[in-house]
C-alpha cells in the first residue's frame, strides 16, 4: 500500500497472538511499518478487556508499551466521540478507531473487512484490509 501513518486494528493483534503462522508472515511488514505506526487507545482497551489473567495482560502491554514510551498512542478526542455518537451502531469501537486514524492522517490496517468497509461508506478514512 501507499506510505503514510498506520493504525493496526484489534483484529490484527488478536490474529498475531492466536496464530504463529500469521505472526510470522506479517512480521517483516510490521517491522518495516513501525516508523509510521501508531497504536489506538481503543485497541488497547479491547485487547486488555480480553486479557483474562496477568500473563495475558503482560503480553498485551508488551504490544503497546513501546508506542506509549514514544508518545505514539492515538486517543479519540471530544469531537471524535461526538461524531461516533452520531454515527455509531453496535460497532462504536471500530468507528472510534477509524475516526482516530483519520484524525492523525493514518490508515487503519485490519482483518475486519465487514465493519470497516461499512464504516467507510459513511466516513472517509484510509483503510487496508489484510487477508489471513
Amino acid at each position: 500500500m501507499d506510505g503514510g501513518k498506520l493504525i493496526y486494528d484489534t483484529s490484527v493483534y488478536l490474529e498475531i497472538l492466536r496464530s504463529k503462522t500469521f505472526a510470522g508472515s506479517l512480521r517483516p511488514r510490521y517491522e518495516a511499518d513501525i516508523p509510521s505506526t501508531f497504536f489506538s487507545s481503543v485497541v488497547i482497551q479491547e485487547l486488555l478487556a480480553g486479557a483474562t489473567d496477568r500473563l495475558k495482560r503482560a503480553v498485551v502491554e508488551g504490544l503497546y508499551r513501546p508506542f506509549k514510551r514514544n508518545r505514539r498512542i492515538v486517543s479519540p478526542g471530544d469531537t471524535t466521540w461526538e461524531e461516533a455518537g452520531r454515527l455509531a451502531g453496535s460497532f462504536v469501537n471500530d468507528l472510534l478507531i477509524a475516526l482516530s486514524a483519520r484524525g492523525v492522517g493514518a490508515r487503519v490496517v485490519t482483518l475486519n473487512a465487514d465493519d470497516f468497509t461499512l464504516i467507510r461508506r459513511y466516513v472517509a478514512f484510509g483503510l487496508e484490509i489484510l487477508r489471513v
